[in-house]
């Protein structure tokens, strides 16, 4: 699936790995590259593994592609996955793992790029009684991942004003929990947010990504 998009060029910060084992409780995997496939290391053995990447790709001629990578797989008896690519892995993008089981995971870009953080990440927008909750942002145009460790996990996109923004006011994005998108074997989306549910926001105009953990920041 792409996109075409503007050129943009950003100033990144890095999370380090440390930073996030220690706000998980636990220890993080560990993704690496190779020259077609990232690979993720540290998970428990048979966990399911949830897979979530954004590429931007440029070409000689100044054409940019936005490409969006949701994938599904099992850690090997060795703790390891594998997310083999059609081709080399493009230096501005970024990555996240998830053991499916426990919620731990990992966000990492290729050697030669960095995380950019979010100013201001989304938000959980609680529901009225029987009314889904949602996730809301100011921007203008997101992808992500919503993981609820041992149930499932969830795949959403879109921008302000377009199908999937259930908020009628311009400026703001809301995404509706229960129409985002389930990936193979998972059960349909949830009405109601979770403690423990995972969420990953890529802004592709500027490759910002936010963690948040049950609605909060990261």
């Amino acid at each position: 699936m792409s996109r075409r998009l503007p050129l943009l060029l950003v100033v990144c910060l890095l999370l380090t790995p440390a930073a996030k084992a220690s706000a998980q409780g636990a220890s993080a995997p560990r993704i690496s590259f190779e020259e077609g496939a990232v690979v993720a290391s540290g998970l428990a053995p048979g966990a399911p593994v949830f897979w979530f990447g954004v590429e931007y790709r440029v070409d000689e001629e100044y054409s940019t592609e936005l490409v969006r990578r949701y994938d599904l797989g099992t850690a090997g008896a060795d703790g390891t996955a594998r997310l083999d690519l059609e081709g080399p892995v493009v230096r501005r993008s970024c990555w996240v793992v998830v053991d499916g089981t426990s919620g731990v995971y990992e966000v990492a870009a290729p050697e030669g790029y960095r995380i950019a953080r979010a100013e201001r990440p989304p938000w959980l927008g609680v529901g009225n009684a029987a009314e889904p909750d949602g996730i809301l942002d100011e921007r203008t145009y997101l992808v992500g991942l919503v993981v609820r460790p041992g149930v499932g996990a969830w795949t959403f996109v879109g921008g302000d004003g377009g199908d999937r923004d259930v908020n009628p006011e311009a400026g703001q994005l809301r995404f509706s929990l229960e129409q985002l998108d389930p990936l193979p074997g998972s059960p349909a989306a949830p009405q109601k947010s979770a403690s423990g549910d995972l969420w990953f926001t890529v802004d592709p105009l500027k490759m910002e990504i936010s963690v948040n953990r049950g609605g909060v920041a990261q």
